[in-house]
């Protein structure tokens, strides 16, 4: 039976202090990126599958040999993030937010908000979801889309431990441009 094909995608994310808001609390904000670290099957020349920007189009991707790859594709998203504090030297590391409440629960599901590609309208967990990645001790989200057809927004969010889980959600988020009946 064939397997889904999946990419691997390292998220940099780099904070700093922004201001203090209105009320005095401090603020904090940041810098996302995106890179392509593997794929399966593989891509000799991974033609532009993830801009830093965040779009993943993988339109950009081979025909595998259909009796091993079907088209679904499942994404895998690993973090790199850290923050500079207010004093400009101090850094801390960020973590991805257990879920879009802030929950400190850690069997809850990863805050990665699913959209339809207006960004406006949640998609349907019958179309796309994330999860933790078994075994990765929630360093790992995955997402799988069930309809490759369609384009999905995807915007994560990471929480700063040292600044009693300060929430940030990530901007840019994520466009996976959808096979389009290709």
């Amino acid at each position: 039976m064939p397997q889904d094909r999946q990419l691997q995608i390292l998220m940099t994310f780099r904070g700093y202090y922004t201001g203090t808001s209105p009320n005095g609390q401090d603020e904090y904000g940041g810098h996302v990126s995106y890179a392509l670290t593997s794929c399966s099957p593989g891509n000799p020349s991974l033609l532009d599958l993830v801009d830093p920007d965040g779009t993943i189009d993988i339109s950009q991707w081979a025909n595998p040999d259909p009796s091993t790859w079907n088209n679904t594709v499942d994404v895998i998203f690993s973090l790199d993030a850290n923050c500079t504090l207010r004093d400009g030297v101090t850094v801390v590391p960020a973590v991805w937010s257990p879920n879009m409440n802030n929950s400190t629960d850690p069997t809850a599901y990863p805050a990665m908000l699913l959209l339809e590609a207006d960004k406006v309208t949640p998609a349907s967990t019958n179309e796309v979801e994330a999860s933790w990645v078994a075994g990765s001790g929630n360093t790992q989200i995955l997402v799988d889309d069930k309809d490759e057809t369609k384009d999905y927004y995807y915007r994560p969010a990471v929480v700063i431990p040292a600044l009693s889980n300060y929430y940030i959600s990530c901007d840019p988020g994520l466009r996976n441009t959808g096979r389009g009946g290709k």
